[in-house]
């Protein structure tokens, strides 16, 4: 399930963007049974340590109609 994270859009304006935590091997899963091909997801490590920090998953797919 996503979760709606409070944020801005480049003109200032007050929005919600959808966010989904979810691994990897989840990711390129889903992905690949919903028909997507060329699946590539690249790591962006967390700019800080701590408890409540996170790596990133820039994913790209493409869809072939």
């Amino acid at each position: 399930m996503a979760a709606g994270v409070p944020t801005r859009t480049p003109e200032g304006e007050a929005t919600t963007t959808r966010r989904w935590v979810l691994q990897e091997h989840v990711w390129n899963k889903l992905l690949d049974e919903a028909g997507v091909t060329k699946i590539t997801i690249d790591v962006l490590p967390a700019a800080t340590d701590g408890p409540r920090t996170a790596d990133a998953l820039l994913v790209s797919a493409y869809r072939l109609s």
